[in-house]
């Protein structure tokens, strides 16, 4: 941790805790004897969460025009493997909501693009036939906690940031220019702090730079991927809708070409995702 992201973080005082539905989700998730129904149990004690899962199983992404009414009908719409993803990152999500929030960045604005990372993460996962395809998801949903640390925290540094992103148009730049720092390098703190899986902790942290993982570099490479679609594509996480710089490293680490990165893309925009993906 650099000196500058250090004195940061210890200026917030009282940092959210885990929430309890994440970590009942964590629990029966690493307990390898999860059922549906006992996730249901946990999700239906918080009717934000369930709300937030119904608009998912109604969204663009599962390509239904019937709109489900009910949480078990959603859940059922939705997938079991897809149901552990979309609850965690939902309320992890969801308690960076309060405070400050909505002050300096949209957070209905963030938490939908980041929603779509994940759901684009796992069909790019899937078409490349990776084996963890099922798990991308939540990797993809978390990988702009930064953000939301510092639009609840520090809105005033963070204003500066988006400042002189406008004037010079490149987020990174500006971020290690103001701060010293990144949204990923501050997410990646919490990402520890919560002790979220090691996988989500390192595609929080190398998301913009996959080339530089030591460890996870496929799915940090994938996320990328996602992210840089779904900005260009879809929703960017700011309303400046940046030049996303691609790192075309992903190629080799996937194994991949330019061609297919086009392909992902003609699918993304051939679905109309870009219509009101919530």
């Amino acid at each position: 941790m650099n000196e500058s992201l250090k004195l940061y973080v210890q200026k917030i005082k009282k940092l959210p805790t885990l929430p309890v539905i994440a970590q009942e989700v964590l629990k029966l998730v690493n307990s390898g004897a999860t059922s549906v129904g006992r996730i249901e149990q946990v999700v239906e004690n918080d009717p934000a969460i369930s709300a937030k899962i119904l608009s998912v199983a109604n969204s663009v992404f599962f390509g239904v025009k019937t709109q489900t009414k009910t949480l078990d009908n959603a859940i059922m719409r939705i997938g079991f493997d897809n149901l552990k993803s979309i609850a965690l990152g939902i309320s992890l999500m969801t308690v960076l909501q309060e405070g400050k929030s909505g002050k300096v960045v949209d957070y209905n604005r963030i938490y939908n693009h980041s929603v779509s990372v994940g759901f684009v993460a796992r069909l790019i996962s899937r078409k490349l036939k990776q084996d963890f395809s099922e798990e991308i998801m939540i990797s993809g949903m978390l990988h702009d906690l930064g953000y939301l640390i510092m639009n609840r925290f520090f809105p005033d540094m963070y204003m500066d940031v988006l400042s002189v992103f406008e004037k010079e148009g490149a987020l990174l730049e500006a971020e290690q220019k103001v701060l010293e720092f990144t949204h990923a390098d501050i997410g990646h703190w919490l990402s520890e702090k919560w002790n979220l899986p090691k996988t989500v902790q390192d595609t929080t942290l190398y998301h913009h730079t996959p080339s530089l993982a030591k460890r996870n570099s496929k799915r940090a490479a994938v996320v990328h991927i996602a992210d840089y679609i779904t900005t260009k594509r879809m929703l960017s996480p700011t309303e400046k809708d940046p030049d996303y710089p691609f790192d075309y490293s992903c190629l080799d680490i996937l194994n991949i070409t330019e061609a297919d990165i086009n392909a992902f893309e003609a699918e993304i925009s051939g679905e109309d995702y870009t219509e009101a993906i919530f």
